[in-house]
């Protein structure tokens, strides 16, 4: 069993991480990818960089926290949760990496963004189903 005030600082970080995320996938708004000024133009690559490094810090960061908030609340399902996440976090995180830009959109080869969103969900559902079935073990 971990302690509660470990996983308010793993629910920070997180948080953190989804932060940063929405930062930097934001660049347009918070003006990270001006060419120039005067004219209010976008350096439309600059923005592609840094959504490539922010969708999966915001969904991933999200689904994190999502789930470190529901560990909180059942902190003896931590250790069965732990086995499931130490293979599936460096996977996802490879998946993130080296999947190509861009797909086409389709159920085959979506597009990044989708695919963030498909990974953190599966990530939420399979994380909420072993602490729900580890609490009613216990």
């Amino acid at each position: 069993m971990i302690n509660k005030t470990s996983l308010v600082y793993f629910l920070l970080v997180s948080l953190l991480l989804g932060g940063v995320g929405y930062y930097l996938t934001s660049s347009y708004e918070f003006g990270l990818c001006i060419a120039d000024a005067q004219s209010n133009t976008f350096d439309v690559s600059c923005h592609r960089f840094y959504e490539r490094l922010g969708d999966p810090l915001f969904y991933g960061g999200g689904a994190l926290a999502i789930v470190f908030a529901l560990l909180y609340a059942f902190p003896q399902t931590f250790s069965a949760w732990k086995k499931f996440a130490i293979w599936f976090i460096p996977l996802a995180a490879l998946l993130f990496v080296f999947y190509p830009d861009p797909g086409s959109g389709d159920f085959l080869s979506p597009m990044p963004e989708q695919l963030f969103q498909w990974v953190s969900g599966l990530f939420i559902v399979v994380s909420a189903l072993i602490i729900g079935l580890t609490n009613r073990k216990t």
